[in-house]
This record gives C-alpha cells, structure tokens and sequence, in this order.
C-alpha cells in the first residue's frame, strides 16, 4: 500500500514547505519519493501492528484490516499534519500513482481499495492526469491532450476504455503508458529519497565535567557513533571539528586535520586528548559537539618486495605527542618563506605528498651528461670569524667552531661580492648584511682548502661563517 500526501497550506513561519512534507513522510516510513515540491509518496506496507490493531475503524465492522489499518494511518497522518499548522490531503491506494491523483483531487482523508482505482478515478477529468510520472515531457503531453481532446476523450475512464492496439498504433508507448496510469494499472518503484547523512554528535551533559577522564568517556561514545556513521556509508574523515559550550556561555572549538582519510575511533579520541591537553578550556563543559568531515577512504596497495611504511594512524598518535611535548609549531615539516630573509623557513603539518611523474629523458644521455650539483652545509648557529679586510675585500680570515676542532683559518686567495640583502624595516629584527663567497687557503697543514660563504651583519659590523661549499 502507498500513501500520498498533498500539501494545500503550510504555516507563514518561512520553512520550506517541501522540507515539511518530507519531515512528515519520514515520521511514517523510511521509503519516501517527492514527485513535486508539494507532493509525496510514501510505502506504508507493513503497518498493521501500529495503526491497524490499535484503532477501529469508523467506517464500518466488515472492512478489511488492511483496509481499516490504511484508513487509520491516514487519519493519523491527517492529524499531525493539522498539528503542524499545515492542511494537507491524504490519500492511499495500492498504486502510488493513484493515490497522488486521489490526494490531488479529493479533500480530506481518501482511501481506495485494491481494484477499485478506475471506479474512484473514472470521472476525473483528463487535465489531472499527471504525464511526469509515466516519464513523458511536458510538451508531448500537451500535444497527446489536444490528440485525445479531438477524439473526444474527455475523463480518466475514457482514455481507459480506449482499445490498446489503435492506441499503440496513432500514439505509440507514451499513449499506452498514459492508460495504464489512467487505470491505475502502472507497475513502477518509488525513486526514494535517501535520508539525509548525520556525521556529527552532539550530547548534553547533566553536570559540568572539568576533568580529562569523564571527558574521554563522553569522546568515546561520540566517536564510536561516528566512525559507526562512516562505515555503515563506505566514508572516512580527514577532518574532525570540536565544538564544547562552556559553563560560561562562550564555545570551546578545536580542528584536528588529518593527514589521511581514517576512521579508527581510538585514534581519534587520542587525537582530541592530546590536543585539548595542549589548549585546555577555561571553563566547565556542559555540552558537547563532535563533527566530521566525510571524505572518500585512502587507496593503498604495496608491493611484495617494498617494505612497509608505519601505519598513518600510529605516526598521527606519535607526532602528537611531539606536539604536546615541544609545541605544534615545532613538529612537520620545513617550509620555506616567501620572503628574501636567509634561513627563513616555518613548520608545516605533515600531508600527502603527490605522486612524482617519471621522467622521458633518456637514462643513457644522463649518464653521459651528469648535471654538476654543488651542496652547501649550513652552519647552525653561524661561526663567528675575525676578517682582515683590505681595499674593502675580505683578505684574510679566522674562524673556528666552538664544539669542535674544525677551523677555517688562513688567506683569502679569491672573493666574490658583496651582495647586499636587506629587509623587514618596520621590525624589530630587521636584518641587513653584505655576502661574500671565498676561497680561502687554509694555513693548516691538517686542513684542506675551503671554499665559503661568509657575512657582515651591517647592524652590528660583525663577521660570520655562514657555510661551507661541498
């Protein structure tokens, strides 16, 4: 059995009355299909226990149950409309397309027995006659109406009657599906709506929690849900919102970014632990909200002979304990600067990494003609060094670093420079210094020849080591 719900009135609160009618449908059955923004059908097979058994019927002792339980769910489906304020037809039927012409055609409550749908809707007239549910565009209808309006069909019952064959004949299938949705004889399924997807958590709590440990259990049991939500729809997460409102009327709102799509529950309450341990609220907890953001699952296939990298949940776990304890602006990876500043770089948050094109040149021109590659290795803090400079060239130079025996001391035998780099005025670390790149001849016996960068920081008129060349 199929019922039809067709909206007349809604209430002037500014909701949608599409949205109403469906909130309705899903409060009697989880297959629901909107054939219009004010009409919808609903499959309300199997509903005897609930509304068969319970009421009697007011039409009479010697209907059918299935009859009377039809009738009682209409009812039923009639009165919480009026309670919505909205005032709706009802229809039900066991076609879904005759209950939308009944809930479109008659007020009130109707309800048409199996066998009975040519007798109930013989006498409509031909423009009520719903092409879009036989599949059939609106502008062939309107030329099929004025076809059969010059034959004299002028009602439901006549079209029906109309012999099948010459029908075929002058207006081919979609003349023959219009008599069958004339005699209610159609055989189609309802294009259901898919309820909408809830991957968010929220709970109230009873008291104020301020301690981690209630907190997890609440985590818990509101990210079990949520993993339950993704599994259950093929989805992970690689985003998870928290939001806690606070004894003192303010939200608490942290965002854990994820490297990988995942949905492991236990990975995830670590994650928000390690995290709001980090940056604990200011208040009491009265309430908690828990939001994920659906994504597709990672694809991952190894090889036989490539060995297996950690699990991305186990790093995730790991690295946030190195957040905890050094601090998130420590942990990722390097970054470099947009700016001219030497050795200016950020850390950023590990992510996927993509997949590196192979290259088309030709291996064996490679090897004939390898590119000449020089490193630089950068002094961390820079040595400190004494330069002798004569007619404004570095001549001469003595460094040495503290923590080690290494020195670079001896004759500058070639100099390029300087090259000036300046910037950030408006700070207060601002920065200005004149580069140079020499060769210098190590007096040494021990030592070999060096070739380095070295530096005068114009602030403070004073000589660094910034690196040496490999």
């Amino acid at each position: 059995m199929f019922a039809c719900i067709y909206g007349q009135t809604f209430p002037k609160s500014g909701s949608d009355a599409g949205e109403m009618l469906i909130d309705l449908a899903f409060t009697f059955s989880p297959l629901v299909e909107q054939t219009a923004t004010d009409t919808v059908v609903l499959e309300v097979s199997g509903q005897e226990l609930l509304f068969g058994l319970s009421l009697r019927s007011t039409q009479g002792v010697n209907d059918k149950p299935e009859i009377e339980c039809a009738r009682t769910l209409a009812n039923e489906i009639a009165r919480r409309a009026t309670q919505l304020s909205c005032k709706v037809n009802v229809s039900v039927a066991a076609n879904p397309d005759v209950a939308v012409h009944a809930a479109r055609s008659f007020d009130g409550v109707t309800v048409i027995p199996p066998g009975t749908e040519l007798t109930a809707l013989g006498s409509l007239p031909l423009k009520m006659l719903d092409c879009s549910l036989a599949g059939i565009e609106k502008d062939k209808a309107e030329e099929i109406r004025e076809t059969l309006g010059l034959w004299g069909v002028r009602t439901f019952s006549d079209l029906a009657g109309l012999p099948m064959a010459g029908l075929a004949q002058r207006l081919g299938q979609e003349g023959i599906r219009l008599q069958k949705l004339a005699q209610g004889k159609d055989d189609r399924h309802l294009a259901l709506l898919q309820p909408p997807i809830g991957f968010e958590q929220s709970l109230e709590l009873e008291h104020p929690v301020t301690e981690l440990e209630p907190l997890s259990f609440i985590f818990s049991r509101l990210l079990n849900q949520l993993c339950a939500n993704l599994n259950e729809h093929a989805l992970a997460t690689n985003e998870l919102n928290l939001r806690l409102k606070l004894e003192d009327r303010t939200d608490y709102e942290r965002t854990v970014t994820l490297p990988v799509p995942m949905r492991n529950s236990k990975t995830f309450l670590r994650l928000l632990l390690f995290d709001i341990e980090s940056k604990p609220p200011e208040a009491a907890i009265i309430a908690v909200t828990i939001r994920a953001e659906p994504v597709k699952p990672r694809e991952l296939q190894t090889g036989l002979f490539i060995p297996l990298a950690p699990e991305p949940e186990k790093l995730e776990l790991t690295l946030a304990r190195l957040a905890k304890l050094v601090g998130a602006d420590n942990v990722g990876s390097a970054e470099l600067l947009d700016t001219h500043r030497p050795d200016a770089f950020r850390m950023k948050s590990f992510g996927r990494t993509g997949v590196r094109k192979q290259s088309k040149s030709n291996p064996q021109s490679a090897m004939q003609n390898p590119p000449c590659v020089m490193g630089f290795r950068v002094f961390r803090p820079p040595w400190p060094a004494q330069v002798q400079v004569m007619q404004g060239r570095p001549a001469r130079i003595n460094a040495r670093n503290v923590n080690s025996s290494y020195l670079i001391c001896g004759q500058v035998i070639c100099a390029a420079g300087p090259w000036r780099t300046s910037g950030d005025w408006w700070r207060a670390d601002v920065w200005a210094r004149d580069e140079w790149d020499v060769a210098v001849s190590n007096s040494s016996s021990s030592q070999n020849d060096a070739l380095c960068r070295i530096y005068r920081d114009l602030k403070s008129e004073e000589w660094f080591v910034e690196g040496v060349y490999d």
